[in-house]
């Protein structure tokens, strides 16, 4: 059974999709899938045996690249076209059952998972075990995975006994950044107060920001920035007991495979885009200009970061480890 699942360009978008794959995976005899993704997230399916074919969505392309794009797509014939971009593609491919570009969830649905969910539910049928739709298959996190993460932290003076707490200082947008110093202090303070080892993370564009947060820091840090991939990243983060990040792709994967997960929030809105694993917590500032959604801050302060400080953050890290 061929379905189309065309899904978001950004990682972290395409994280938050992944619960409505979940149950379309759960819910279809023997589904093959094929997925249109940015180029940054292709490493999400790799080792998916749901996913039969990735193809990458580049609008920087132009005209030739748009029509090699859709020249990918037009021979296969599906039963369904799950389109969560809200382009004219479900439109042009031919499938039984699609989605529609002015099929939008209602309003009063904020969250993005939630959204698209809302999206596929007409498509789903019943499922005679209903506790496949906990299975999380749009990831595949195998032993080899697994193995690397081990042999990596064995290489560090973290062990199997040590409570992990990881930290993304990253972000893909400066404006979603709460300062490097800041991290690097609420790092100090989880390592000497709560006993944690503390991890830094992200991919290569992240260096510079992790390299800031080690070099303020008092306590020595493990900092596996730009040493993993999306899917030993995901490995890493079963193991942590706190996951501390910005807006970013990282707490959307901390997220999905449902650790603790804090964010700092500034001009994005947690409503829409916020952690949702089982246990988790927003710090966001009472400024009545947020969340403007704004790709600069009107004010050039960022005020809305710069507001949030590192005993407020500490302390809903504590409630969120040792209360809830």
């Amino acid at each position: 059974m061929k379905i189309l699942f065309i899904t978001l360009s950004n990682i972290g978008d395409v994280i938050m999709s992944f619960p409505a794959l979940d149950k379309l995976i759960a819910c279809y005899p023997k589904p093959e899938f094929t997925v249109v993704c940015g180029e940054r997230a292709v490493g999400l399916f790799e080792g998916n045996l749901f996913v039969k074919r990735v193809v990458i969505y580049n609008k920087q392309k132009g005209l030739a690249g748009k029509i090699n794009f859709f020249q990918q797509l037009i021979n296969d014939k599906y039963i369904l076209v799950v389109d969560l971009k809200n382009t004219v593609l479900s439109l042009l491919l031919s499938a039984e059952f699609k989605t529609y570009p002015w099929e939008n969830p209602p309003a009063s649905i904020s969250h993005m998972t939630d959204r698209f969910l809302c999206r596929i539910e007409k498509f789903i049928r019943a499922i005679p075990n209903e506790a496949g739709l906990s299975i999380k298959n749009s990831l595949f996190i195998g032993p080899g995975e697994r193995s690397q993460i081990a042999e990596l932290l064995d290489s560090t003076p973290i062990t199997s006994k040590d409570k992990l707490a990881v930290i993304s200082a990253g972000a893909r947008s400066h404006i979603k950044m709460w300062p490097v110093d800041r991290f690097a202090k609420l790092a100090d303070r989880l390592i000497t107060e709560l006993d944690f080892k503390v991890i830094l993370v992200g991919d290569n564009d992240d260096s510079a920001v992790c390299g800031s947060v080690e070099k303020n820091m008092k306590n020595p840090v493990v900092n596996l920035c730009s040493k993993t991939t999306l899917k030993t990243l995901a490995a890493l983060l079963e193991r942590a007991s706190l996951v501390i990040s910005n807006d970013s792709a990282v707490m959307h994967l901390a997220s999905y495979v449902d650790v603790p997960t804090l964010a700092v929030f500034g001009p994005t809105d947690e409503k829409k885009y916020g952690p949702w694993s089982q246990k988790n917590a927003v710090v966001k500032s009472s400024l009545d200009c947020r969340p403007c959604m704004s790709a600069q801050c009107a004010s050039s302060d960022l005020a809305c970061m710069e507001k949030i400080g590192v005993d407020e953050v500490f302390l809903a890290a504590k409630r969120l480890v040792f209360e809830q």
